[in-house]
Formats: structure tokens, sequence, C-alpha cells
């Protein structure tokens, strides 16, 4: 029974609960009579030696039987008559067990809240037109050219905004705390916007065969991770200059963007095709990218109007997530995660705001699913593993099985679930002004 009851907050509760001391006798002769059929006692048939001496000989696996059994049923009793749905395992306190006596405890547990969704049909979502404009059409073909460019030499004048200049670099870390690097005949464009600022300010105005070295601090927060925080002194010969060259925009090009890698180009390959294709994939970016905004848009809306409480387990686990993410993205970058010098601890801080935000949207979300009915069939999981499976290179029935072997099968369908019901939303959203 519960003796008292604490509720601190909308996702913690606390409770004290009280075993009966004749409960106790009852389960502890049950464990006891129990055992006494499993083990032999010199000078006993099994099953019939005395229960006081069972509980005497064995009283610690017996205690611990009977707290197992006695705590499990009375948590499940407390949660179940105060209508609790706990979020990991509850916390068990203070326990008081002796012969002949109640077992008293006190029960720590998170919850998640009760979460009543308002005002969720009509939220406001930007309006934006996904028609490619010219500008941005044009953009993409000017990729496409420099994707396609030759290279000229450059003889007779210095290094100039916009040349390309072909280097050999050479980086060395002067305090140690790097591996040293080489990239040679690198082609860069000089001035140019993914060109290091140093770089460029040390190849302009010089000539083919000239040698540069410069140092470079990068600060803490650097893109990339190698250089975070590290000095690192560079030596750039700088190997020949070069203009760049751009083919025309015609139908032979076409030709050649449309030709797969290992394969003859399409029938019907022409400029006019190409344009086709680029429009399309604009557009399609475009809608990706509408589709971001108006979500986000409805998200704001939709946790302005339900305040929510985020349970601390969960904001945890999801700060573990994205903290197992990070790492695996330093460990593809080839960065040594033993010997790296990172702050777990305000990795950790940083990552939690999002993580806050993530858990109050999925408790809303998952609020309007249970109020709207909505759910994801059967039919819509394979769809979605056919076509992951597609994507990975595996057949439908190896990759179901992966899942399901994996425990990952019911989590996939409350992906889709969860997602049905942000469609939900923006079916229902109204564009502002």
């Amino acid at each position: 029974m519960i003796t008292q009851f604490v509720d601190e907050s909308p996702t913690k509760k606390s409770f004290t609960l009280e075993i009966p001391a004749d409960v106790v006798r009852q389960a502890t002769d049950r464990a006891a009579r129990a055992l006494g059929k499993q083990v032999r006692l010199p000078g006993f048939r099994p099953g019939k030696a005395p229960l006081d001496l069972l509980k005497k000989r064995f009283a610690e696996a017996i205690r611990e039987e009977v707290l197992d059994h006695l705590v499990r049923d009375a948590v499940g009793d407390a949660l179940r008559e105060k209508k609790l749905f706990p979020v990991g395992n509850p916390k068990i306190e203070d326990l008081k067990f002796e012969p002949d006596a109640p077992v008293s405890f006190r029960v720590d547990l998170e919850v998640r809240p009760v979460v009543e969704p308002k005002e969720y049909r009509g939220l406001k979502v930007p309006s934006e037109s996904v028609e490619p404009s010219a500008e941005e059409i044009d953009r993409v073909f000017q990729r496409i050219r420099e994707g396609h460019a030759s290279y000229e030499a450059i003889e007779g004048r210095p290094a100039a905004d916009g040349d390309y200049a072909l280097v050999d670099i050479k980086g060395s870390f002067p305090n140690a705390d790097g591996e040293d690097f080489t990239a040679d005949k690198t082609l860069v464009e000089i001035g140019g916007k993914e060109t290091m600022a140093e770089l460029s300010a040390h190849l302009r105005n010089a000539e083919a065969g000239a040698t540069a070295t410069f140092q470079k601090d990068f600060p803490a927060d650097a893109e990339d991770s190698r250089f975070a925080g590290k000095t690192v002194l560079y030596t750039v010969n700088l190997v020949a200059l070069k203009k760049q060259v751009l083919p025309e925009l015609d139908d032979e090009l076409a030709r050649e963007v449309l030709t797969p890698r290992d394969g003859e180009p399409p029938e019907n390959a022409s400029l006019a095709l190409l344009k086709e294709k680029v429009t399309a994939s604009v557009k399609s970016e475009k809608e990706r990218d509408a589709r971001t905004k108006k979500r986000r848009a409805a998200l704001d809306g939709l946790l302005a109007l339900n305040p929510v409480d985020a349970p601390e387990s969960m904001v945890e686990s999801e700060v573990d997530s994205a903290v197992k993410e990070y790492s695996r993205f330093l460990a593809r970058q080839g960065v040594d995660l033993k010997t790296a010098q990172i702050d777990w601890n305000s990795l950790r801080n940083e990552a939690r705001p999002a993580a806050v935000r993530r858990v109050k949207e999925y408790l809303l979300l998952d609020a309007v699913g249970e109020t709207e009915k909505i759910e994801a069939t059967d039919t819509e999981l394979d769809a979605e593993i056919r076509s992951r499976a597609a994507s990975a290179g595996m057949g439908f029935a190896e990759l179901k099985a992966m899942l399901v072997k994996g425990e990952k099968l019911e989590g996939l369908r409350e992906e889709l679930r969860i997602e049905k019901v942000t469609d939900f939303l923006l079916a229902e959203a109204v564009t502002a002004a």
C-alpha cells in the first residue's frame, strides 16, 4: 500500500510503499517451500525439510527471491493505481526488511507528462514558391560548366585573383599536436571562396616555381577537427599557373553530362533534356527545403501553444545519441578518439538544448497522433523497408530480418508514425502572408 505520495513535478514522482508483515511471511514461506523442492539436505527427502531449517540455511537466497517478487508486484500495483507510466526503471531507495516486520521502501521515478495537445490545427507556416527561377537554373549550369572545365597554362606573368594554382602543400605541427600531411598537385583558385585566405595571400603575385611558407593558428571551433585549436606550418610550392576554360553550354556538353559513367547517352540527349532534368532537380530540392521550413515553423507554433516538460532520462538518452553520432563522424574523419583532446562534457552541454527540444517535439507529436488515432500500417512499414533495402543494396527479407533480430522494427514503425503526424500537421496548417 502507498503510505506517502509526492508529486514533485509533471515528470518526477516519489512514493513510499509498505507491504504488510503477514504478506511478507506468506511470500517467505512460499519461497522456502519452492526452494525445498530443489535442494537436498542430509536426512531429509526432497520437499520434506522443515521450513524453519530452510529459512535459516538459505536465508539470503530466500530474502532476495521474496524482495524481488514483492517489490516488483507492489511497484506495479502502485503504478497502475496512480496511472503512471515510468520512463526508465524506477529507483528503489530506503529499503527496510526485517524478519516478521513489514517491508517498506521509497520509489523515485520519472514519468512521461500527461500531454493534451491543443490548437494544433491551423498552425502558421511560411508560403514559399518552389518553382525554379532562371537565376537558380543558371547557377546549376555554371557549376556543370565548371565541373567540365579545362585548364590552360599561364605564362609570362605572376599569379592574380581568379587564376588557378597547381600546388604541392606540406603541413606540419610545430607544437607536435598533430600528424604531418602532404597534398601534392592540388588545384586551388587564388582568391576563391574555397581557398584559405592565407594561401591566396602568399600565392598572389608569385610566379611558377616559387615557394611560400606561412603559419596559421586555427580557432578551437575550426570546421576540420584535425586542426581545431592548433597551429599549422605550411610550405607551398607553386608548380604551375593555369586559367580555367569553360565549355560552351550546348548539346555536346549536355550529352557528356547525361551519359552514365559506364553507359551510353540517352537517345534524346540534348541541352533541352538537360535543362528539363536540372529544373526538376532544383524544384525537388526547393520542395525539400520548403518542407523543412514549414515543419520547423509548425513545430515552433506547436511548442509555443503547448508547453511540456521533458523527462530528464529522455533528454539524457538524446544527448547520448548526439554524442555517439559525433564520435562516429570524427572516427570517419580519421580522428583517434583515444588521443584527441575532446571536452566531452562541454559537447554534452552544447547538445543539451537541441535534445530537450527533440524530446518535447516527440511528446507533442506522439500526443497528437494518439488524439487523431494516427498509426503506421504494416503495408507502410514494409514499403519503407523495401525503400531502405534498395538504397543499401540489400534484399527486403534480409533487411527486415536484421531489424527484427536487432529489435528495431517497432522503432522504425514509430518513426513512420511520427512522420505521418507531421504530415497531418502540415496538411492542417495555414500559410502565413
